[in-house]
């Protein structure tokens, strides 16, 4: 029976083999989210018991768009899963530009949080039962976490900033596609390397679902914001249910911005870290070396794109489990409610 030997590597290989898959960096992410409770009893800091003081009327009020945002949390991670694995594993696409691989978060959060601005503009938006007076006027950053917002800001600078300095280093192919990246061979008549680069034709679509979704961020904090309280006494549970839709927006925005940036990184190294060529001249073989100029900063890509990736899906999953420990809670002030009924008529 033959024997075909079997390639052996060290452990770092096997790791970065690993980090290469983006849905590596999924399980990662929901590894350390699930085992994150238990660390924190381990180490004796665990959750602190919030009192939920929301009234049943603003509870009712908010339901509809912190189910929305959760939803939306585990969209962006589903369709980014999907797109993976369709686009990976089940077509063929040798020659085609595949841009919607990075700006598919992005437009999904945009998508999930238009749906949330409409709940907030349509059914959110009520007139109050009795005036609340404000002592100063509400702005889009009043419930928003301001280092929240800045990480935000961040993220999507970073993002624009990389692909518009990858646009500008990018060249354009035989139909006008700029998705090259141009590395020439020193000293040598040999045509220069042209391996498939995080291009215009890539970055404009990104560039336009990003403007979209921080358009739709900002309007959405902003009329969570400035829309009325329905009593002074439900300011209070109100506040708390505003900075949470705030925070939660936010965060989708900054994991949608972390993913786009992850897969531009990741093309930017495949493309960026190259440093030998090969020319095969009937048995023999010429090496040359071909470096980019930017070549440090590709390989630091490389390395940072899963960090970013698995930061992006701790936020879209730390999203979608307030929406499951609020349903939870209010199941539990439902109970409550019926039992102290049951012993009232009793």
């Amino acid at each position: 029976m033959p024997r075909f030997p079997i390639p052996l590597y060290s452990p770092l290989e096997y790791v970065a083999a690993a980090f290469s898959l983006p849905l590596f960096s999924l399980i990662v992410a929901m590894l350390v989210f699930a085992l994150a409770p238990s660390a924190r009893r381990f180490l004796g800091r665990g959750p602190r018991s919030r009192i939920d003081k929301r009234t049943p009327a603003a509870a009712a009020r908010y339901s509809s768009e912190r189910g929305a945002l959760g939803g939306g949390a585990i969209a962006v991670i589903i369709v980014f899963a999907a797109e993976n694995v369709v686009r990976g594993y089940l077509l063929n696409l040798s020659d085609v530009v595949a841009w919607w691989e990075y700006a598919t978060p992005v437009f999904t959060a945009f998508l999930s949080l238009s749906v949330v601005l409409w709940l907030i503009v349509f059914r959110g938006t009520i007139p109050p039962e009795q005036p609340v007076l404000s002592v100063s006027p509400r702005t889009w950053i009043s419930f928003g976490p301001r280092i929240g917002i800045t990480v935000a800001i961040a993220a999507a600078c970073a993002l624009f900033v990389t692909t518009v300095a990858a646009g500008l280093a990018s060249s354009a192919d035989s139909r006008g596609r700029y998705i090259h990246l141009e590395i020439p061979v020193p000293n040598e008549a040999i045509d220069a390397l042209r391996p498939w680069f995080y291009g215009w034709a890539y970055g404009v679509p990104v560039i336009i679902c990003l403007a979209a979704l921080a358009v739709t961020c900002g309007v959405t904090l902003q009329r969570n914001a400035a829309r009325p309280f329905m009593r002074p006494d439900t300011v209070g549970a109100e506040r708390a249910a505003r900075v949470e839709i705030a925070s939660s927006a936010v965060l989708i925005t900054t994991a949608a911005s972390l993913l786009a940036l992850g897969g531009a990184f990741r093309l930017i190294a495949s493309s960026g870290s190259i440093s030998a060529l090969v020319v095969q001249n009937g048995g023999e073989s010429d090496s040359y070396e071909a470096m980019w100029r930017y070549a440090e900063f590709a390989i630091a890509a490389g390395w940072l794109a899963p960090l970013l990736e698995i930061t992006a899906f701790l936020s879209l999953l730390a999203v979608a489990g307030r929406l499951f420990r609020t349903r939870a809670k209010g199941r539990a002030r439902e109970e409550n409610e019926l039992a102290t009924r049951s012993e009232a008529v009793k």
